[in-house]
């Protein structure tokens, strides 16, 4: 049977890289803001990089709005969504590794939320994936704690921030 102290510190390594691109993202904010200027790969790259960005404000809102004024709205919803289901596993990843260092998955009310979260996973990672807040990064790192399909949950954030990305893009192009 392979090391339990192992597998702890590669979980531990995961985490601690997840908490470093989230510090880099915000501190490099500012220079991410100038690559709206690259056209859709600047809209993909401070999409990706924003939704990393766990709980803080990103320019990548405004990154949408603006290219739905330059480019196809569907184009423009189809690069960011990429790009903020990239960057929002960022939080999946923290809360799957985090999982294994911090919590114990034999506890009763570990067992319920995760229960209930695989049930009513699909609903509250589309529904809050298309609300622009600062909770969806809390939701990804609940999947990636109570083991969540990565696959389902890149899916679904897809699915959210294509549809939000559709709607500001189409605002920008009606101006």
């Amino acid at each position: 049977m392979p090391n339990n102290k192992h597998f702890k510190r590669q979980y531990l390594l995961v985490f601690l890289i997840s908490i470093i691109l989230i510090f880099l993202s915000f501190y490099f904010r500012d220079e991410l803001a100038s690559l709206g200027s690259w056209g859709l790969l600047g809209i993909f790259i401070i999409n990706v990089v924003g939704s990393a960005t766990l709980f803080l404000p990103a320019p990548s809102i405004a990154a949408v709005f603006a290219g739905g004024i330059v480019y196809s709205p569907i184009t423009v919803a189809i690069i960011a969504g990429l790009g903020s289901a990239i960057g929002d596993m960022v939080g999946f990843v923290l809360g799957h590794s985090s999982k294994h260092i911090f919590l114990k998955k034999d506890s009763f009310w570990y067992k319920i939320f995760k229960e209930t979260f695989h049930k009513f996973g699909p609903l509250f990672i589309i529904v809050f994936s298309f609300i622009p807040n600062p909770v969806f990064d809390a939701i990804g790192i609940l999947a990636g704690l109570f083991s969540y399909s990565p696959k389902k949950f890149f899916i679904y954030v897809l699915i959210g921030r294509f549809l939000r990305n559709l709607f500001l893009a189409y605002l920008g192009s009606a101006i």
